[in-house]
């Protein structure tokens, strides 16, 4: 993947996330709270828990933007990458629990790990989709979720065969790379997990802690997002 210059909207945000301003973490949360969202609940399976984890995110995002360096691509590609390693480790967590729960009955370490295999590919594939050109979308939503061959694909895009073959094959080339970013190893933390950071309650502002927060959040009381939360308060991290 190239490190092109990411847009000047990503830049602009990592800076205003960096000097504690409020505003920007709700823009960041309006913009991209569904896509954390719904790759959350690609891995887990669990409306509630991608709820948590969606907020667990936007926390980590606020309390570490230095995290982010616009020189290794968009930001949309980094909120995805750490809501999909988020994800795989609380997957992991979970199935670890169960499996202690199950007792002589708990599948095999070998079957969890294909599990989370399985869930972070899917994540990675749905964002893939979601984020290649709109005429590569099109093409494989008509040709492997509506069961179009080419000749039909091409009629209905309005393009020759050739072209429609084309965006196939790039379409195929990208959703190939899913396979080839595979799930956290067992006790690998990446450098941008969160940390023991706790997501504050869905309010505008943060609970007390020992450190003073970079600032209270706007107040989102009319803002329904996934699962109707809010962005989250500033963790106990945080500090000016």
């Amino acid at each position: 993947m190239g490190h092109d210059a990411p847009p000047r909207w990503d830049r602009r945000m990592q800076q205003r996330l960096a000097h504690g301003e409020a505003a920007a973490l709700g823009e960041l949360y309006d913009r991209f709270a569904s896509l954390v969202h719904s790759l959350a609940h690609r891995v887990l399976d669990d409306e509630d828990a991608a709820d948590r984890l969606t907020r667990e995110v936007f926390t980590y995002i606020w309390e570490h933007p230095d995290s982010y360096d616009p020189k290794q691509g968009p930001l949309r590609s980094w909120i995805a990458g750490v809501t999909r390693h988020q994800a795989v480790q609380r997957l992991r967590q979970t199935e670890a629990a169960s499996a202690r729960d199950c007792g002589a009955g708990a599948p095999e370490p070998a079957e969890i790990e294909q599990k989370i295999r399985e869930a972070s590919t899917a994540a990675r594939a749905d964002y893939i989709v979601t984020s290649m050109p709109a005429p590569l979308r099109a093409a494989l939503e008509l040709a492997y979720f509506q069961r179009r061959d080419y000749r039909q694909t091409a009629a209905d895009l309005g393009v020759t065969e050739d072209e429609a073959r084309r965006r196939l094959r790039l379409g195929l080339q990208l959703l190939s790379t899913a396979h080839h970013h595979h799930a956290l190893p067992p006790g690998h933390r990446a450098s941008y997990t969160a940390r023991g950071a706790r997501p504050s309650p869905a309010a505008p502002t943060a609970p007390p802690g020992p450190h003073a927060p970079r600032g209270p959040l706007p107040s989102h009381s009319q803002h329904t997002g996934p699962g109707s939360s809010a962005p989250p308060g500033p963790g106990p991290g945080r500090s000016r």
